[in-house]
């Protein structure tokens, strides 16, 4: 586990991924993150036609949403990838 107050320089790549796949596998997390989800969507159904600033902010809301998800994602992508760049030069 990552302590609190870890600076970022401070934590690699594999304690990175680690902690993003905790997340992923937390029952709370993804429920939380659905919910989060629908409140975004209903929110983009209530917005009226025409009322752009809404729009915008909607928008806005729901890129923020999917760029985390993308990233804890990414974490995990990223330290597979090192670990086999890393099995490839022990070859």
């Amino acid at each position: 586990m990552i302590p609190w107050g870890t600076s970022n320089e401070n934590i690699n790549t594999l304690e990175k991924a680690q902690a993003a796949k905790r997340l992923q596998d937390n029952d709370d997390f993804r429920l939380i993150m659905e919910c989060i989800e629908d409140d975004i969507f209903a929110s983009f159904r209530a917005v009226s036609i025409g009322d752009s600033e809404k729009l915008s902010n909607v928008h806005a809301l729901s890129h923020g949403f999917k760029l985390v998800n993308d990233r804890i994602s990414k974490y995990i992508e990223l330290a597979i990838f090192e670990a086999r760049q890393e099995e490839l030069s022990d070859e």
